[in-house]
């Protein structure tokens, strides 16, 4: 496969990532030849986790604002491994169209019961705010925001983490 575009994905690309994380990579390839109109796999080997996609497929997850492939395509060095497709990820931005999912999406994390989804709904947040803003958003965190997301997920109840993530998706100047 011709790839296209490599980068750290998961947890050690927005900073979460503890001692027991395991690595995940987001690998965009060329066109695949194939049955199927989409192309996409996901695998585990020895605690590597993998998504390769095929770049039609990508674009159409990007424009339709599925999180995982959105921060791929805002995904800066250090943590990209390989990019033959720099200067068109640097001109992509998103209107609006992307906010409903990630609400729902932030919804559904914030009530997901686990801390990590709840920490999930923070981050998501974050980079929804800049979305609005701008049109992009950088998938790594700072260190000040992984320290506020840590401790606002494991301090509040479901409902208050959730008007903090939607305080935070639409913070100020935002409607």
């Amino acid at each position: 496969m011709d790839i296209l575009f490599k980068t750290v994905h998961g947890s050690r690309l927005y900073g979460l990532n503890h001692e027991d994380s395991d690595y995940d990579y987001y690998t965009v390839v060329g066109k695949v030849k194939t049955a199927k109109a989409k192309y996409s796999t996901h695998k585990i080997v020895d605690e590597v986790d993998s998504v390769v996609v095929d770049f039609g497929t990508w674009i159409n997850l990007c424009t339709s604002g599925v999180p995982q492939a959105l921060e791929a395509m805002f995904a800066q060095p250090p943590h990209v491994v390989y990019d033959d497709i720099s200067s068109f990820r640097e001109g992509w931005t998103l209107g609006t169209q992307v906010f409903d999912k990630y609400l729902r999406t932030v919804k559904s994390f914030a009530y997901g019961g686990t801390e990590k989804k709840r920490r999930h709904a923070l981050r998501l947040a974050i980079n929804l705010n800049d979305l609005a803003r701008t049109g992009r958003f950088n998938p790594t965190l700072s260190p000040v925001d992984v320290e506020w997301i840590k401790t606002m997920a494991s301090a509040l109840d479901e409902d208050d983490l959730y008007r903090l993530a939607l305080d935070t998706a639409w913070g100020p100047g935002l409607t």
